[in-house]
């Protein structure tokens, strides 16, 4: 297992075989790197509506689509709750001894599933226990990073787009007009 720092992986997930995403039973993907993941392939999230809404029996399994990359969806949450633990860590262990044995050979990546508060809100040193202990043989490679929700990512690059505003007006109004295009870009619509 091979973690990397500070970066956001949805610009790399084609150099990868598999792609693993932490999510909730509830078939909800709404921000941080599940939000890019279904915006940058759109088929995921339909794969994931047409799942039963809310099952219990899909905690600890796993939903996947073939593909180029293929995207793993591991149900390892009930309901999102930001404000505490919502990971359920037997999930999340029964999604990663599945997901090893099934791409073994293949190069595999993924988030610090269940840490963020989008996905789990978990403990992340109980998490990359969990991620080391089931992923043994395994190349996978693991980001680990602040993710954002939508809204604040589009704010944060909103305020770029304005701040040229002080130093060249004429760029100013052309990146103004072409924001949809630079939010589609990095996968936020």
């Amino acid at each position: 297992m091979n973690i990397i720092k500070d970066k956001d992986p949805i610009s790399l997930t084609d150099e990868y075989d598999v792609i693993l995403v932490g999510t909730s039973i509830y078939c909800m993907m709404p921000n941080g790197f599940q939000s890019k993941i279904r915006f940058k392939y759109p088929e995921i999230e339909r794969a994931n509506d047409s799942s039963p809404y809310g099952d219990k029996r899909k905690l600890g399994k796993r939903l996947t689509l073939d593909g180029n990359p293929t995207i793993s969806l591991l149900y390892i949450t009930k309901y999102p709750n930001y404000k505490r633990d919502y990971l359920d860590y037997d999930a999340l262990q029964n999604c990663l001894l599945t997901a090893t044995a099934e791409f073994k050979g293949k190069k595999v990546m993924t988030t610090v599933l269940g840490s963020s508060k989008y996905d789990g809100n978990g403990d992340k040193n109980r998490i990359l226990k969990i991620m080391e202990e089931c992923t043994n043989g395994l190349d996978l490679d693991v980001y680990d990073y602040v993710q954002m929700s939508r809204y604040d990512e589009m704010k944060i690059w909103g305020r770029k787009i304005y701040r040229v505003k002080l130093t060249d007006k004429e760029k100013y109004y052309t990146l103004r007009g072409q924001r949809e295009e630079i939010y589609k870009k990095l996968y936020l619509k």
